[in-house]
Formats: C-alpha cells, sequence, structure tokens
C-alpha cells in the first residue's frame, strides 16, 4: 500500500492501515504487515515502536519463522483496552448503559429507571447523572473515554445530536449532544434506538458481514434501521426506516398520524394488538381473555399471543391479521430495498415462534426475491451494542490519526 505525498500525510496513512490491519485480523508479526501492506520493514518498526508507547499496540506470543531459521517472530496485538467507550440504551421504562472496551466487549453495566418516580420532568436530569455513574465506574481516567454513544426512541437531527420528540420521555427539542459534550468534555453520538438496533446487529449481531440489511423492531411501536453498502443510512431528515408509517390498507388514507403512532403500528405493535383484541371481545366474541369480572384494562398482547398457542380462536384470529400487516411491512421493504437480510426484533418478537415462520410464508408467496428474514440474535441487547458501535465507529479516525500527531 504506497501513499504519495507529504511525509507526515504518508505517516499517518501508513498508522491507520496497521491499527486497521491489526484490528480486523491480528495478532501479526511486524513482516507480515510490511507484507500485507507492502510497506519497508524499517517504516512498520518505526510506526509500531510510537504505536506500543501509546500502548495502541502490545507484543504478544511468539512462532516460528516460515522457513525455522532464525529468531521467532514477536506477534503484535492491538490494544482494545487501550480505550473505552460509554453506550446507553435510553427507553421509555428503563435506561441500560455500558462501559466497553474498543472491541465492544462490556467491562461494566447497569440499569435505572429512565423516569424517577413517574416524573418526566426528572428524566434528563436523572440521565445526565447516570452518564456520571458510569464514568465513574469506568476502569480507567476520563482522558481514556474516546466517545459516548446513545440510542433514544426518537427523530434525531444528525447534525447536531438533538432530540426531536421522545414521548415516552417528555423530551422534546432537547440538544443532547451539546448537553453531554458541555458537561462531560466527551465526543458524543445520539441515534435513533432502532438505527442502533441495526448497527448493533450489523457489528456485533446475526448480521456481521452482511452490508445491506433492514432492521424492523416490534414493541409499543414499529421502527426500522437501514444498513446500506454497509454504513448506517439516516435519509433526509433522519426519518428512513419509520416502517410503523406504512399504511396497509387504502382505507387507512384516512387516518392521522399523531404524535405517538402511525398507520401500521396503530395496528400491529403491542398496543395495536390488544386493542384490536378487546374491539372483537366487545362485539360478542367468545375467548378465554375474559376474566371472571370482564375487565380488559390489563390485557397485553403477551396475553394475547399465550392464548392463541392455547387454541383459542379469537386470539389466533388476532394474531393472524398482526402477522398479514407485519408480512405487508417486511415484503414492501424487501421490494423496495433489496436487502440480503431483514431482522425482526423488539417486545413482541419473543411470540417469534408465532410470527417468524408465518411472515417468511407470506412474504416467499409474493416477493419473487427472499431476503434472509430472521429474528434479532443480541434481544434486548441490540440498541446498546449499537451504541457502543457508534462510539467506537465515531471515534476510531480520532485514534488511528490524531494521537499520532507529532
Amino acid at each position: 500500500m504506497n501513499f504519495v505525498g507529504n511525509p507526515y500525510l504518508m505517516k499517518q496513512l501508513n498508522r491507520s492501515a496497521i491499527l486497521g490491519l491489526l484490528r480486523e485480523h491480528g495478532p501479526l508479526s511486524r513482516s507480515d504487515i510490511a507484507k500485507l501492506l507492502n510497506l519497508s520493514p524499517p517504516t512498520v518498526t518505526r510506526i509500531v515502536s510510537q504505536l506500543i508507547a501509546e500502548g495502541l499496540l502490545r507484543e504478544g506470543e511468539t512462532t516460528e519463522s516460515a522457513t525455522k531459521i532464525g529468531r521467532p517472530r514477536t506477534l503484535l496485538h492491538f490494544n482494545f483496552l487501550a480505550h473505552i467507550v460509554i453506550g446507553v440504551d435510553v427507553g421509555g421504562a428503563k435506561t441500560t448503559g455500558s462501559v466497553a472496551d474498543l472491541h465492544g466487549d462490556i467491562l461494566y453495566r447497569k440499569t435505572v429507571p429512565s423516569i424517577p418516580d413517574g416524573d418526566r420532568s426528572r428524566s434528563l436530569p436523572a440521565f445526565l447523572d447516570f452518564l456520571e455513574d458510569l464514568l465513574e465506574a469506568a476502569p480507567a481516567p476520563r482522558e481514556k473515554i474516546r466517545g459516548i454513544g446513545v440510542g433514544v426512541p426518537s427523530f434525531v437531527l444528525e447534525r447536531d445530536g438533538t432530540v426531536v420528540w421522545a414521548p415516552a420521555l417528555g423530551w422534546r427539542d432537547v440538544p443532547l449532544k451539546r448537553l453531554l459534550e458541555d458537561r462531560f468534555g466527551i465526543p458524543s453520538f445520539i441515534e435513533n434506538d432502532v438505527n442502533l438496533a441495526a448497527l448493533g446487529e450489523s457489528q456485533f449481531g446475526i448480521g456481521r458481514g452482511i452490508r445491506n440489511l433492514v432492521c424492523i423492531f416490534i414493541g409499543t411501536g414499529i421502527g426500522g434501521g437501514l444498513i446500506l453498502n454497509g454504513e448506517l443510512y439516516r435519509g433526509h431528515g433522519g426519518a428512513a426506516g419509520e416502517v410503523g408509517y406504512m399504511v396497509p390498507s387504502p382505507d387507512l388514507l384516512e387516518h392521522s398520524y399523531d404524535d405517538e403512532f402511525g398507520c401500521l403500528e396503530s395496528l400491529a405493535a403491542g398496543p395495536g394488538v390488544v386493542r384490536r383484541a378487546k374491539e372483537a371481545i366487545r362485539k360478542g366474541g367468545q375467548t378465554s381473555l375474559v376474566t371472571d369480572n370482564g375487565d380488559l384494562d390489563k390485557l397485553t398482547a403477551k396475553q394475547v399471543f399465550q392464548a392463541a398457542r392455547d387454541g383459542d380462536a379469537l386470539a389466533q384470529k388476532v394474531v393472524t391479521e398482526t402477522v398479514d400487516y407485519l408480512a405487508q411491512a417486511v415484503a414492501n421493504v424487501a421490494c423496495t430495498l433489496n436487502p440480503e437480510m431483514i431482522i425482526l426484533g423488539g417486545a413482541l418478537t419473543r411470540s417469534g415462534d408465532l410470527l417468524l415462520e408465518p411472515i417468511k410464508e407470506r412474504v416467499r408467496r409474493v416477493v419473487p426475491f427472499w431476503p434472509k428474514i430472521v429474528l434479532t440474535q443480541l434481544g434486548d441487547d441490540a440498541v446498546l451494542q449499537g451504541a457502543i458501535a457508534l462510539a467506537i465507529r465515531a471515534t476510531q479516525e480520532d485514534i488511528s490519526v490524531q494521537e499520532g500527531v507529532a
């Protein structure tokens, strides 16, 4: 790998190439690096010595030379503990934070309620205090913390990290990136939670090695995240992947979205499943879901799916309709983006035994080019792992280049 330019630029590019090679394919010897990157041995030795001094590389075990003549070769390892990152998943009910190394391995984690004592006015101050706790728990001085990644249930303005509207938290037009950087002095990166779920699955989960994938998460609402050509795709205004606003039926064109739910999620997300079950019951449908006192206020989507498993006809009809709605969304995504993989996740997919195969069957009937349709591998940690991946990716260049300024 030869670079043409001034000596400083060449040094930085070679440095970045060595770090990238060892991060992805290490451990390797100095001679391996020289051959793979087409660099001279003295150049590799100079850069490696500097990286070892900075703590970014470490020497490990030795291996025999290829000819078994001469001294054994020392192998070099990327030191994933040289720096750490903070990743946080801010949910409507709970917030989970983590301290992780540059490999994405979690060193420390903690979960707290997102809204202390049900008071949304306290959620933002409590979140900032929670981050302070994570920083204090980090097994490294603050200057070694490269970045903070945060996933929130909201549209996010990517450039300035503003949370546009997170109704579950009561956050509207919150300049979260600025607040974090002003308070902690650490580069901070804010992203929609389902976007981060897609990034997490792409980096650490079932989507590893897949350059084009879509995550669709179904819970209280329905959201999507897109990885296209290996990169997170946000679209104009950051709203790419908002599949909850798809219109699954012409009669729903009269539907007006509100602050929380679009057409599809009003039908097929958890509250939509419950609402349709209640409507069927109130129309006189016979079901085991009705208790002795007839109280339906505490009915949950989980109960509807369990009743369907147990053979309840009304619940089975509701679940079948839910599968139909979700299959339409998956088919439309498959036709529009032609991804290699569509990953389903979120609370509702804990009933994946009733969703996955029926959705795949319907999509295969109507779409001639099938993506792999799978359930999340990371489960409830998808957003958290995505937040970690975001912080690592966003600060990777800083580690590769800025520390090498002479």
